[in-house]
């Protein structure tokens, strides 16, 4: 009976002997897998690092783009507005509307009747001069 307590007693010994192995080996995986972890998340922090400041940078560089561009686009429009003469043309139809307004007030009826009355006054004095120095010489 001793020898089969014994036995059992070794037995339950090299059980708990493979079971500390075994949870021996499970703790050296657990820590390889753990640290294994931690190299994937630091890699990805750093990435991310990396992906954010390239990210800040191409949008700055299609910021300052988009601004060159259209700074280059308004200049250009100047030039395309000057060659076509825009801008003489808005200023001759402005005056030619202030001269069309000045002629409405200037070509209304009591203004017309006296121009000709002066014009037909200047008429009949230059005849009655010429008619003078006719006579004088």
């Amino acid at each position: 009976m001793a020898e089969m307590l014994t036995d059992l007693l070794q037995n339950i010994y090299k059980r708990i002997a493979q079971l500390g192995g075994s949870i021996q080996e499970l703790s050296n995986s657990l820590n390889s897998l753990n640290k294994n972890i931690e190299e994937k998340i630091t890699n990805l922090s750093s990435k991310l690092e990396e992906f954010s400041t390239e990210i800040n940078l191409t949008q700055t560089k299609h910021i300052d783009a988009v601004r060159e561009i259209g700074d280059v686009t308004t200049k250009e429009l100047k030039v395309v507005q000057e060659g076509l003469g825009l801008d003489a043309m808005k200023t001759l139809i402005k005056k030619l509307e202030d001269i069309a307004k000045l002629s409405e007030s200037v070509l209304n009826q009591d203004t017309v009747n006296l121009l000709l009355s002066e014009a037909i006054d200047s008429v009949k004095n230059l005849k009655e001069s010429i008619k003078e120095e006719e006579v004088l010489e």
